[in-house]
């Protein structure tokens, strides 16, 4: 979770890029100066999860209202190998707004499963713990002599367990779905995004399943592409090869990638920038394309060979989407899906390369309102991938 530290401290709203852009602010936000540091911004399953070192499921096994202790012990690891057997946890101090102390004491149940997802880094864990259907926050810091002592209990969410991208009424189903999120059988998905554009990250994270396939989601903003062995689908997000007319991506990247598709990867690419003199590199794809600068628009014409991209799950129509900068230059091993500007440029290309595809795209996903208006796409290009992988078995 480069990002775990930074979720919690969101009663003044921010920017998501605030958030979660820097490696040294994680997704759970949580200082000794701010301790009402409520989520305030929509957070996914699949976001939390992917920022998250650990994920542990276990049962309370003590609660002693008395002293201000509880202790749940670890049953099951989801994600990474905890070293913990047992986490205690304290709720006898309290700073910030709200007093959550005796809300805990007797809203902890022994007996009841419990989820914890935490972030380790370095002395300090950050974590949110889910029980009875219900979000709340858990920190501690290591000490030098003692180790890891009790974890201290900050507060409840409040909107994040209003959210519909995060509330989970159930606990017990909420395992289940983490377990099919995390079991070997499920598409992992790697998106690489570029701080500041961030929008379209609670769309894609948010796309959890797929017909009878769970979507295991990771995002990264190393162009390296750590995990990328791993991985199923690669969603190459909005200016994440390059921007402002400078290309990104070195000679290695680009070959990691191309390595990707033929062993088998799908490659899904959410537009791209290029400037007049500086067009988008395509050194990532086996056969060239040119990246051009065009106006904003919204008007498009299928093809075709278009088949169900443009109308599962969602119905899109011309005037439905919001597309930038294009492609063209393509030749005959491309096929065109859908087109603008009378023919001349992309709006969606697929490439077939060894055993994998490339989805090339034209989408302009910079600001929330942009992808608001292409989400039903982003949707169906995560269907469309699925089929092809499901194919591919």
């Amino acid at each position: 979770m480069p990002k775990i530290i930074s979720v919690y401290k969101q009663n003044a709203k921010r920017k998501r890029y605030k958030l979660i852009g820097m490696l040294a602010v994680s997704l759970f936000i949580f200082t000794q100066s701010s301790a009402d540091a409520y989520i305030s911004i929509p957070y996914t399953i699949s976001e939390i999860a992917s920022e998250s070192t650990n994920i542990v499921f276990g049962t309370i096994s003590d609660v002693n209202t008395k002293r201000k202790t509880a202790d749940f012990k670890v049953e099951q690891n989801i994600k990474g190998k905890s070293q913990f057997d047992v986490i205690k946890i304290r709720f006898d101090y309290f700073k910030g707004e709200e007093d959550h102390r005796k809300e805990i004491a007797q809203f902890l149940k022994v007996g009841e499963p419990i989820i914890v997802c935490y972030e380790k880094k370095e002395g300090r864990i950050n974590s949110l713990a889910h029980t009875r259907g219900k979000w709340f926050q858990l920190l501690v810091v290591k000490d030098k002599e003692r180790g890891w002592v009790r974890w201290g209990f900050t507060h409840f969410e409040v909107k994040l367990n209003q959210f519909k991208v995060s509330r989970r009424d159930s606990t017990p189903e909420f395992q289940e779905e983490l377990r099919a999120m995390f079991g070997e059988n499920a598409i992992q998905l790697l998106l690489l995004y570029k701080d500041n554009y961030e929008a379209e990250i609670p769309i894609i994270s948010g796309i959890n399943k797929v017909k009878d396939n769970w979507i295991a989601y990771n995002q990264t903003e190393d162009r390296n592409l750590p995990g990328l062995g791993r991985t199923n689908i690669l969603w190459l997000g909005c200016r994440s090869i390059g921007r402002d007319g400078r290309y990104k991506l070195n000679n290695g990247q680009e070959k990691r990638i191309k390595d990707f598709v033929k062993n088998g990867g799908v490659v899904i690419v959410s537009g791209q920038d290029s400037d007049p003199e500086s067009p988008c590199g395509d050194g990532w794809l086996p056969e060239p394309l040119k990246g051009v600068e065009s106006k904003h628009r919204n008007d498009f014409q299928t093809t075709s060979k278009a088949g169900d991209l443009f109308k599962a799950p969602h119905r899109i129509r011309s005037g439905n989407l919001s597309l930038d900068d294009s492609w063209n230059g393509w030749n005959d091993k491309y096929e065109v899906l859908a087109t603008t500007n009378g023919g001349k440029e992309i709006v969606v290309a697929k490439l077939r390369y060894g055993k994998g595809m490339y989805l090339v795209t034209s989408l302009h996903n910079n600001r929330k309102e942009q992808v608001a208006q292409n989400r039903g796409m982003l949707e169906n290009l995560m269907h469309y991938a699925v089929a092809y992988l499901d194919r591919s078995k």
